[in-house]
């Protein structure tokens, strides 16, 4: 229903929602019946009641049941229409991501490739330079055991100099070589695009018999406890330790 004072036409759920109520007034007019007589039932259940509430529970399961089904059946043409939608955008949809992730699964044997190549490069590098450092350092210490005039000094502080700096390329080769995927994989597209290997954890071949259930146990969900417990319950469990099983009952009204 639309405030009174603007000028908005009813949206569709507008029209929707005025069209239900008047194809199921009578539906509307019994539910409405039905609470006004839910403040009249008595607050405690006793013997000269019980049929009395027995008889107005099951016509609010009547009235449920009604009210499901009309549901069920006013829903079906807007649920065979969205079906109808989402196949034909799912379609659409599917083929795009199967392209996708065939090209993903051929850049990813490239980009691995490219990795690897590109660390061996920089490990060989951190060898060479590695090597440099170890021959700077001992040239530098031999000229500082020889030093005798001044320029042995200057020869051996020359020499010390230039250690230090092989030194620093041989830490920054190091660090290079140890790069993470991503850095040692990133290639760019002419529109933008920036693509790398990202480095992930994963697991597989997971054996149900033999999977260490104590490591996991802060790692279900309470919901997926709840379910395994059910299921054990169900199927006949009747102790188990860390939840309390009982026999209980409810009413039913047929």
């Amino acid at each position: 229903m639309n405030d009174i004072g603007h000028n908005n036409p009813p949206t569709d759920e507008d029209i929707l929602r005025d069209t239900l109520v008047e194809n199921n007034v009578d539906l509307v007019d019994r539910v409405e019946a039905l609470m006004d007589s839910m403040t009249r039932t008595p607050a405690v259940v006793g013997a000269d009641n019980a049929g009395a509430v027995g008889d107005f529970i099951k016509q609010l399961s009547a009235a449920n049941k009604e009210a499901t089904a009309r549901r069920v059946a006013t829903k079906e043409p807007y649920l065979a229409g969205g079906r109808v939608v989402d196949g034909f955008f799912k379609g659409l949809g599917g083929k795009v991501e199967d392209a996708k992730k065939d090209m993903e699964a051929r850049l990813n044997i490239h980009l691995r490739v490219v990795a690897a190549e590109e660390r061996a490069a920089r490990e060989e590098e951190a060898s060479i330079q590695r090597e440099e450092a170890e021959r700077a350092a001992k040239e530098a210490a031999d000229k500082a055991a020889a030093m005798v005039t001044d320029a042995d000094v200057d020869a051996a502080v020359e020499a010390e100099t230039n250690a230090a700096q092989a030194a620093a390329d041989s830490a920054k080769a190091a660090a290079e070589a140890t790069a993470k995927a991503a850095d040692l994989s990133r290639t760019r597209g002419d529109h933008g695009s920036v693509s790398s290997l990202r480095t992930f954890w994963t697991f597989s071949d997971v054996e149900r018999a033999t999977i260490d259930l104590e490591v996991l146990r802060h790692h279900i969900p309470e919901e997926a406890l709840e379910k395994a417990v059910r299921s054990f319950v169900k199927a006949g469990g009747r102790e188990l330790a860390g939840a309390r099983i009982f026999e209980d009952t409810k009413t039913v009204v047929r």
